[in-house]
Formats: structure tokens, sequence, C-alpha cells
């Protein structure tokens, strides 16, 4: 039995509201930057600045990479969308939670030394991020008849965003149970792409007919 429509229910209103948060996470992450240069001395050495700031620049270009990337990942599961049904509204929903949750963690790793709980909410809400994101793609996948007009999302994209989910909540774990490792954990992300080709190399299987 299908989910009633409803017209004003579009997968292009909820992609505007996804975009705007999107938007606005990123733009708050440079608020603590220009914090610090509206209490900047007149007589200060820009690259001073930059030195004595560089944990709150790191910061930031970590924060707005991450963001962009999880923006872009989900721009293109919906890229594939012609019809919304309810559990891909609260997928949504949850992959936005995460999102805005972002700033001001990204400000609790600048402010306040690594530890197992900063750790543990830092990776654990990217892990939220992409673990929403994966199973919106698996359900997208699944659904051929949620994408008419459009290309079906092809299985790739659910291998990706099952890899990436897999390393972050791999990073989460050793991250926060060794506290000497910990945020540099999330250097299990640059073996998401070989393991990528090595899944889609052997995994690859017929799209299911509706």
């Amino acid at each position: 039995m299908t989910e009633p429509e409803d017209p004003a229910a579009t997968p292009e209103r909820l992609v505007l509201f996804t975009d705007a948060v999107a938007a606005i996470a990123i733009t708050l992450l440079i608020l603590p930057l220009l914090e610090t240069l509206a209490d900047v001395e007149e007589h200060t050495d820009l690259s001073d600045l930059i030195h004595d700031n560089r944990a709150g620049f790191g910061a930031f270009l970590l924060g707005f990479a991450v963001i962009f990337r999880f923006w872009w990942g989900h721009h293109r599961v919906f890229g594939h969308l012609s019809q919304l049904r309810g559990p891909i509204v609260i997928l949504s929903g949850l992959w936005t939670l995460a999102i805005v949750t972002l700033p001001v963690l990204t400000a609790v790793i600048t402010d306040f030394p690594p530890s197992s709980g900063s750790v543990a909410m830092y990776c654990g809400t990217l892990a939220l991020a992409t673990g929403s994101l994966s199973v919106l793609s698996i359900y997208v996948y699944r659904r051929p008849e949620l994408s008419v007009g459009r290309t079906p999302l092809p299985f790739d994209e659910v291998v990706g965003t099952l890899v990436t989910f897999g390393a972050l909540l791999l990073a989460a774990v050793i991250g926060s149970v060794f506290p000497q490792i910990n945020y540099f954990a999330l250097f299990l992300l640059f073996l998401t792409g070989p393991v990528e080709r090595l899944l889609r190399s052997r995994w690859r299987r017929p799209r299911p007919v509706a």
C-alpha cells in the first residue's frame, strides 16, 4: 500500500530547506573568527594573528569541508528523487540535526583539549549524518518508483555512503576508547576511496525490479 501524496510536499522543497540549513551552519563556523578579528589590536601583525589562532582557522576549514561534503552527498541522493515519502523526510531530519549541531561541536574541539567525550560527540555526530544518509540511500535505491522521470539512484552511491558511515563509526570508537589517538582516528576516511573501489568491483548487482 502506497502512502498518500501531498502535492505541496516535493523533493525540491525539502532540498531547499536542507540547503539553507547547510548554508547557515557553514556561516556560523566563521563567526568565532570574526569575533577574533574584532578584538585584534591595531598593531597586531597578520602572521602573529594567524599563528595565535591557528586552531580556530583549522577548525573552520575542517568544519567547512565536513559540512560541504555531507551537503553534496545529500544533494546527490535527492537529484534522483521525483517523489517524497515519510521515511525520506524523517531521515533527512536526522541528517539536518547532525548538520546544525556541527558548528557547536566545532567550537568545542577548538576551545577544549581532546577527550573521550568530545571525540565521541564529534565523530558520533558525523556518523549520525552519514548513517542517516546511508539508510536514505538504501531506501531510495530499493524503491526506483520514487525516481520516475529521473535516473534511479545507482548502487555505487549506496556503497559510498555505507563505507563512509563505517569509517566514521570506527573512528568514533577508536578515538574515544584510545584518548591518545583522539581526532587522528578520522584519518580512516582516507581509506574509504580504496575500500569503495574494492567493494564496487566485487559487489555489483542488478537493480531490483519495481
